[in-house]
């Protein structure tokens, strides 16, 4: 009878040192797939075993968001032919010192541009040197300094002394196609570009936010346009509605790998003159090829969840959060960070989340709290689903099974 009454602690001691719990819906800063989307596996070998780890963390170390990047331009870019590179393209600038980069778009038709050959006009009128250029090099010059440019660019800085406004820059021994591209250090004008999300699934709308400014104020008269571009080169125009754009990616989305890049222009009268800016963000865009499956089980002595995941396409999927634990102070702070990664066919299959009890610092324990969860894609570069905060677990200490017994 003590056997068996023994037995049966030990049973209920192993029962409750897991349940299961359902995990918190998705805020305003998650993603999460309305439907999957079966997806080939891209070319290559991948691994295929299982991988668990974590490590501990500072519990008095701040854990921030990155927000999304806003892109600050201050510069443009535009494709002239050979003919109007020998009668003076027009660089209109905003402030003294501007600097022009010249790059043939083919080696073979254009040629090397040399900054010897680059003649500058203000108003109409040659300016002679050496008061045309503050600073000029080739290519080879460039490169030894270490700056990653094409083979035959030249780059050339307007003299201060010239001050801002119109100007013509002329190649008289022009042929074939360049890529000019004018940088205004100096300038107050300014480009601003941020995408809301930073990563987005495939058939979800980007929103960026554009704006135009001269110091604080509004460029009036302004002008812009701008397009999605997926890694393989596929664009899809922007839809503007005053300083906002939208695109809808499409559910099919472009299979290569890599960023796509929203891509802006602008254009507008400044307090000076006409201004033209050109910016650029990237954004990470997802096939839906699985989700969170909205449970969990929660083993408080081992400290692992158990996460199912609905799987439409094989591959290799991970896992990944950090676990807040109650301290001394009451409040929840960061202790732990694990990952998890396994080749998953399609179907219900679950992935899990082993912190493990040495993580925990002395004093820390239950209510924990799962926060920054991310299921990814390993194979398609993706990532499919995040809960900033994922659960809320009461949790349950571990049995001390020893002292059971001896009683």
């Amino acid at each position: 009878m003590k056997k068996t009454l023994m037995s049966c602690l030990v049973g209920l001691a192993l029962a409750t040192t897991a349940h299961a719990g359902t995990l918190l819906p998705p805020g305003a800063n998650d993603q999460s797939p309305s439907q999957l989307r079966a997806a080939p596996l891209p070319a290559g070998e991948f691994e295929r075993q299982p991988v668990s780890f974590a490590w501990a963390l500072d519990p008095k170390a701040a854990l921030e968001t990155p927000a999304p990047f806003i892109a600050e331009s201050r510069e443009y870019w535009d494709v002239v032919e050979a003919g109007e590179m020998k009668a003076g393209v027009a660089i209109d600038t905003t402030a003294p010192g501007a600097l022009i980069r010249i790059s043939p778009v083919a080696m073979e038709k254009s040629g090397a541009v040399e900054p010897a050959e680059l003649r500058v006009f203000k108003d109409g009128r040659l300016i002679d040197e050496p008061r045309s250029f503050q600073q000029r090099a080739n290519a080879k010059q460039l490169q030894e300094a270490g700056m990653d440019v094409p083979d035959g660019s030249a780059i050339v800085q307007l003299d201060e002394r010239l001050g801002q406004g119109r100007f013509q820059l002329q190649m008289p021994k022009a042929g074939g196609r360049y890529l000019v591209h004018v940088y205004e250090p100096n300038s107050d004008v300014v480009l601003k570009a941020q995408a809301q999300r930073a990563r987005l699934l495939a058939g979800e709308v980007v929103e960026v936010a554009a704006q135009l400014r001269q110091g604080e104020a509004k460029i009036g008269g302004g002008q812009l346009e701008g397009q999605l571009v997926s890694p393989s080169g596929q664009a899809y125009p922007l839809v503007f509605a005053g300083e906002k754009a939208t695109a809808q990616v499409p559910f099919d989305a472009d299979p290569a790998p890599g960023l796509w890049e929203v891509q802006l222009f602008a254009g507008g009268q400044a307090k000076d003159g006409l201004v033209q800016r050109d910016a650029r963000t990237a954004i990470e865009v997802s096939r839906p090829t699985a989700r969170l499956g909205g449970g969990y089980a929660f083993d408080p002595a081992a400290l692992r969840f158990s996460l199912p995941v609905q799987v439409a396409a094989p591959g290799r999927y991970e896992v990944r959060a950090t676990l807040f634990a109650t301290g001394p102070s009451g409040l929840a702070e960061p202790v732990a960070v694990a990952h998890s990664a396994n080749w998953l066919d399609p179907g219900q299959r679950k992935l899990d989340l082993a912190f493990g009890p040495d993580k925990l610092p002395a004093g820390y324990g239950a209510p924990y709290e799962l926060r920054f969860l991310e299921l990814k894609d390993q194979v398609r570069l993706g990532t499919l689903d995040t809960r900033e905060l994922a659960l809320r677990e009461a949790g349950r200490p571990a049995p001390v099974r020893e002292r059971r017994l001896e009683r």
